[in-house]
C-alpha cells in the first residue's frame, strides 16, 4: 500500500461551511477513484511563512490517504492545482500507515503541571 500525507491551505477568509465544503469535495474526489481516506483534519487558521496570493494567513488542512495506484498522485495534483480554493499544497509519501491518534498537547501540559505540584 502507498500512504500519503497531504497538507493543503485554503483562503483565510473562508467560513467553516466553506472549509467543510472544500474538504468534502476533496474527500469525494479521492473516494470516487476507489482510494481510502485515513484521516482528514482541519488544523485551523495559521500564519504563513510568506505571503501566498496576498494573504498572510491560511486555513490548514491535513489529509492522510492510502492510494492503491501511485499514478493517482499526479491526477490528484492536477485536481488540487485546478481547485481555485486551494492556495498551496504539499504531498509527502509515508513509509508506514499513519496513526489515528490525536496528539492533545493541552492535556499533556496539564498532566505535567499536576505532577509537579
Amino acid at each position: 500500500m502507498n500512504y500519503y500525507e497531504v497538507l493543503y491551505i485554503l483562503n483565510p477568509n473562508y467560513s467553516k461551511d466553506q472549509i467543510a465544503g472544500v474538504m468534502s469535495e476533496v474527500s469525494d474526489f479521492v473516494e470516487k477513484k476507489k482510494h481510502a481516506i485515513i484521516n482528514h483534519d482541519f488544523w485551523g487558521k495559521k500564519q504563513l511563512a510568506y505571503n501566498v496570493k496576498k494573504h498572510k494567513y491560511g486555513n490548514y488542512i491535513l489529509l492522510n490517504t492510502e492510494f492503491q495506484d501511485t499514478n493517482f498522485v499526479n491526477e490528484f495534483k492536477v485536481f488540487l492545482n485546478l481547485n481555485k480554493e486551494v492556495m498551496k499544497y504539499m504531498i509527502i509519501k509515508l513509509d508506514d500507515k499513519p496513526s489515528l491518534e490525536i496528539n492533545n498537547d493541552e492535556s499533556t501540559k496539564e498532566d505535567t503541571v499536576q505532577e509537579e505540584n
